[in-house]
Formats: structure tokens, C-alpha cells, sequence
């Protein structure tokens, strides 16, 4: 059926309870509701299952959302479909629920319309295929921000991918989730990819493993998955905490860690905590990650969090017109978001969201509607909490910063947290100046006029600096 004629039998069944989904910009909402929820999951979590969905029709005012098997429809039900409903209605102005539905059970007319929905596109000319804003080589050890929590895992990462010598068969990388671990386990499948080397090199995550397993077992044959996984020089599997407390996963795993170590390869694991901590694994399985070589990829410290946001901004920008992260705006989401990379990551996929993919250029006002849809309202804080965190980080004491001293060791510390206890708080001015001492609350508009002037001349050293306080005060407030 062509374009018009599709467009003709829209209209006649307007009035019919089943709409095929054909409005324009629909398909790019759904999109980026995945997208926005890809940026709070593991890769492999995001391409197991969500990839497995497909989106189908508009029925009776819900999205028909289907799963190919039951397994999937099952795990997409339990841990997706609230933050994808959520992400949706975000940008849905018809407040639409998603309906998650197994294909086979999807009524017979709407899918002998839709057709297979997995079925393999037909192939295009790769010079008009748009490449997507996050493309697999972003995944490499050039875009992989290096400090002191992960430089020794990248190290090991490096060393892997150049085939340097490894004396142990079995190789772990740990750390808290969101740090990085898979992205030095697809740098390392990058790299080898480019250099043109020989080696037989397979990655999935330990997930993906135990439902393959899972399958195979209950069809009566793993051998395909066992023959996968055992004829690498190098397997990758990532989270191993997925098959804790599994028995024949368990079982299974070992075997196949055996089998590749024995004849000279590598086996490289991420987890979520240290060797000797892991927990639900058999003996034997315990025993042998207990003698492996493992290195710790920390939490990063905030220099390595602004070079991470500075450095996916500019990923970004490589698509998205107008996509300008400033300095202040760089500060600001490291202050108020005190996760790993991935959250901050996910800032800023949602910030690309609200410029409208390069419609409109990113502003502090967008940030922080991002910033408190994803890490919510903070505590407001007192003026005693803004007033104590200016002198500990400016090094005043009380008597300094209630003064009348004009030197700006004093004078500079004191208008900063004026200015702040008038921006941060809800409380008057003449309350401000009560609390420095102030008899009137003339001295808190004047610094308070100084600084909003400077900062609207673009001083962003003292954009930066202001932001760098702000952050103190919230960690004071959360008790960090």
C-alpha cells in the first residue's frame, strides 16, 4: 500500500478502536524514551531486552508494545515498563499508557497489518544511513576519561587488546555500577577490531549467558552456546553477579572458563564487588575468580567527572547543532549529581532532549529542569549552613565574616555567601542581614547586585567558582 493510500485509510478508520501508529514524530518519541532509559542501564541490559521489543499500534488510546518471547515480555513487565511509561509521558502531549503484549497473543488482524516486526530491514545505501548520536566506536579507550580510580584498569584493558603477556588465564575488573567496567570491555573489543587482529574474541554479559543456557537447557541441547563461548582466544563477560546463586549456570560458566584457559586463552570479568566478596558462586567457580588477577575501577573523583561531561557534551555536539555545555553548566551537573559517569551521561541525553535534538541551544534553566527531574528537589538550606560553608572553604572565621572589613580575603567570602543565602533561601534580605550581623540590609543588596553583575559580564571564573560553593553547601545539606 503506498504513502497516499495509507494516508487515505488513516482517515477512514479514524473512528475505529485500532490506529497503526503513523503520526508524525511518533516513532522518534519511542526512540528517545529508550534512549533516555538506555543512559540508567547496562548495555547489555538495554540490548537484551529492550532491543528485543518492538513497538506496534495505537489501540484503544494504549501503544502496543511486543515482546517476542515470554521470557522477555516477562523482564521488560517486571523492571522496564514503569521508568519507560514515565519517559514516555514526558513527552507524549496525549498521555498515552504503553501496553506490553506477547506477539503470538497481539489479535490476528492487527498483525497480519503490521507484518513481522522483527523481520531484518531491507538494505540501504550506507552513505544515507544516518549514524546514531552514541555509535559503538564512542565506546573506545580515546573516549574513556583516565584518573586515578581507573587508570590501572585501563592499563589492564590496554594491554589485553595489544595481546601484551598476561600470566593469568582469568582477569577481573571490579567496581561500583556505572563506573565504566563495560566500557573498557567494548574499548578492548574496539581496539582489537581495528588493529586487524587474528584473535577469536567474543563478549556478552553473564545475563545473556545464563538465559541462552537457560534456553538451551530447556530445549535439551547448549551445545551451540557451550561451542560459542569455549573456541575464544579471548571471552568477555560482563557482570558475573548476574549468575550468582544459579547452580547450573554456575556449573556451566566454570566449565567454559576451564576450557579456555586451558588451551592459552583469557577470560575477562567485570563484577560489582572484589574477588574475595562475591557471593552465591559454587566452590570451584569462587575458587578460581578467588586466583584471578583483579584490579578495582573506583568511584571518580570530580575532576575526572568534569573531564566525563566535558567529554560527552562534545560526543554529542558532534550531532546536535547548537549543543553548547558550558563551564558553569559543566560545574553545576557535577554538583548536583553525585553518581557515577552513567548518571552523569544521562543528564546529558536528557538535556539533548530538551533543546529538541539542535532546535534550541542548551540553557542553565533546561539543566536544572533536567537536573531536578533526575535527582529531585534538594533540601533548602539554612543561612547558618550557607554562612558556615563559606568560611570553611574560604578559610574566615565567624568574626571575619560578620566584620565590616573591607579586605577581599573577608570582603569576597562574605559577599559570596550574601549573594547565595539571597539565591539559595527564601528568606528577606533584612533577615539575611541579621544573620551577619547587619543592622540594615543595605550591605546584602549591594553584595548581592555586585555578584549578579559580575556574573552577567560572563565572569565564568566566577561562574565556576559560585557553583563550586553551591556544591559544598548541598554536601553539607545531604550529609555527604
Amino acid at each position: 500500500m503506498g504513502q497516499e493510500s495509507w494516508g487515505k485509510q488513516q482517515k477512514a478508520d479514524q473512528n475505529e478502536p485500532f490506529q497503526t501508529f503513523n503520526t508524525p514524530g511518533a516513532k522518534e518519541i519511542w526512540q528517545h524514551t529508550l534512549n533516555m532509559l538506555d543512559q540508567t542501564l547496562d548495555a547489555q541490559g538495554h540490548e537484551k531486552w529492550l532491543g528485543n521489543i518492538r513497538f506496534i499500534a495505537e489501540i484503544d488510546n494504549s501503544i502496543l508494545i511486543a515482546a517476542q518471547d515470554q521470557l522477555t515480555l516477562d523482564r521488560v513487565q517486571s523492571e522496564y515498563a514503569r521508568p519507560l511509561q514515565r519517559n514516555w509521558e514526558m513527552q507524549d502531549p496525549r498521555q498515552r499508557r504503553l501496553k506490553f503484549e506477547l506477539w503470538r497473543r497481539v489479535k490476528p488482524e492487527i498483525r497480519d497489518m503490521i507484518g513481522d516486526p522483527w523481520a531484518e530491514p531491507a538494505l540501504e545505501d550506507v552513505s544515507s544511513v544516518t549514524q546514531p548520536e552514541f555509535p559503538e566506536a564512542a565506546l573506545s579507550f580515546d573516549t574513556l576519561v583516565k584518573g586515578p580510580s581507573n587508570k590501572r584498569a585501563i592499563g589492564l584493558g590496554r594491554r589485553v587488546a595489544e595481546g601484551g603477556a598476561i600470566p593469568s588465564g582469568v582477569l577481573v575488573i571490579y567496581g561500583q555500577p556505572g563506573t565504566g567496567k563495560t566500557h573498557i570491555l567494548k574499548a578492548i573489543e574496539t581496539e582489537i577490531a581495528a588493529r586487524g587482529d587474528k584473535r577469536r574474541v567474543a563478549y556478552l554479559s553473564a545475563e545473556e549467558f545464563m538465559t541462552r543456557f537457560v534456553e538451551g537447557a530447556r530445549a535439551g541441547d547448549t551445545s551451540a552456546l557451550q561451542a560459542f563461548v569455549k573456541q575464544n582466544d579471548l571471552l568477555m563477560i560482563d557482570d558475573l553477579h548476574w549468575i550468582a546463586g544459579k547452580a547450573k549456570t554456575d556449573k556451566a560458566f566454570f566449565a567454559v572458563l576451564r576450557a579456555v584457559t586451558s588451551m592459552g586463552g583469557h577470560v575477562l570479568i567485570t563484577a560489582d564487588a572484589a574477588p574475595g566478596d562475591m557471593v552465591g558462586l559454587s566452590r570451584e567457580l569462587a575458587g578460581e575468580i578467588r586466583g584471578a588477577a583483579a584490579v578495582e575501577v573506583a568511584m571518580p573523583d570530580d575532576e575526572m567527572r568534569r573531564a566525563i561531561v566535558a567529554m560527552h557534551a562534545s560526543l554529542l555536539a558532534r550531532t546536535t547543532p547548537n549543543f553548547i555545555v558550558t563551564d558553569a553548566m559543566i560545574e553545576r551537573t557535577v554538583t548536583a549529581i553525585r553518581g557515577p559517569g552513567r548518571e552523569l551521561c544521562g543528564v546529558l541525553w536528557s538535556l539533548q532532549l530538551e533543546t529538541g535534538y539542535g532546535e534550541l541551544a542548551p540553557t542553565p534553566e533546561m539543566l536544572d529542569t533536567v537536573i531536578r527531574r533526575i535527582a529531585g528537589e534538594p533540601r533548602m538550606p539554612s543561612l547558618d549552613d550557607i554562612k558556615r560553608t563559606c568560611m570553611e572553604l574560604y578559610n574566615v572565621s565567624r568574626t571575619d565574616i560578620e566584620s565590616t572589613s573591607k579586605r577581599r580575603s573577608v570582603c569576597h567570602p562574605r559577599q559570596i555567601a550574601m549573594y547565595l543565602s539571597r539565591t539559595m533561601t527564601n528568606k528577606s534580605l533584612p533577615q539575611i542581614a541579621h544573620a551577619y550581623k547587619k543592622k540594615d540590609h543595605t550591605t546584602v543588596l549591594h553584595a548581592f547586585r555586585k555578584i549578579e553583575s559580575a556574573l552577567q559580564q560572563k565572569d565564568c571564573g566566577l561562574d565556576v567558582e559560585i557553583e563550586r560553593v553551591r556544591h559544598a553547601i548541598f554536601d553539607r545539606v545531604s550529609g555527604h
